[in-house]
């Protein structure tokens, strides 16, 4: 009902916000999310992945969580801010009685906080060294990880793992207590003959 009847895509120019449409990526992407399926969305630029996770995001933080930490992990500054900002314009489109975030919550280019929920939408970026990049990961204790741009990445198939460790009991107890939890790949194709993206096809093929 939420992506049927409620969300909203911002327009540019002034346009007004259009309904999110359906298609065969994001309703396999939703159904697999709330039945724990792994989801992979690789598509090309511009036919709309991020806007559909960062529908599902909202829902997340907005209603159906609580106490609940979401971490992206993307490819550079530039899409972390990117991000950020689509989520905010997404969350600016719900009805004024579903917006839980108030001006007191956390709201930079690198996170967004909903106190009343105690949900947190957490970015980072890859480490330059395989050191930083397992410590990075190890930090990254959520029942919830996006993973933007994974070919693209330095040392992806060092935090990935290092993350999905570090979730593990995160996701159990969402499992417990029936609340949200999976995993969530978005890009575009990478190339199988690099070491990342390498690792990230890897992961799609098993």
């Amino acid at each position: 009902y939420f992506f049927r009847e409620v969300a909203r895509v911002p327009a540019g120019s002034g346009a007004d916000a259009a309904p999110l449409q359906a298609n065969r990526a994001n309703i396999a992407a939703f159904w697999c999310f709330f039945n724990h399926a792994t989801i992979f969305l690789i598509q090309p630029r511009q036919t709309g992945k991020s806007i559909s996770i960062d529908e599902l995001v909202t829902l997340l933080m907005n209603i159906l969580c609580k106490g609940t930490d979401i971490n992206l992990l993307t490819k550079d500054e530039v899409l972390r801010q990117n991000n950020v900002k689509r989520l905010k314009d997404v969350e600016s489109e719900l009805p004024f009685y579903l917006r839980q975030r108030t001006k007191n919550d956390i709201s930079n280019s690198e996170a967004i906080g909903i106190s009343s929920l105690n949900n947190r939408f957490l970015t980072h970026v890859p480490q330059a060294s395989p050191k930083a990049a397992d410590r990075m990961g190890r930090g990254l204790t959520s029942p919830i990880f996006i993973v933007d741009e994974g070919p693209f990445q330095n040392n992806i198939g060092i935090a990935v793992p290092a993350a999905f460790a570090a979730g593990t009991n995160a996701r159990e107890r969402a499992e417990a207590s029936g609340t949200p939890y999976g995993n969530i790949f978005t890009t575009t194709a990478g190339k199988k003959d690099d070491r990342d993206g390498a690792y990230i096809y890897a992961i799609l093929q098993k």
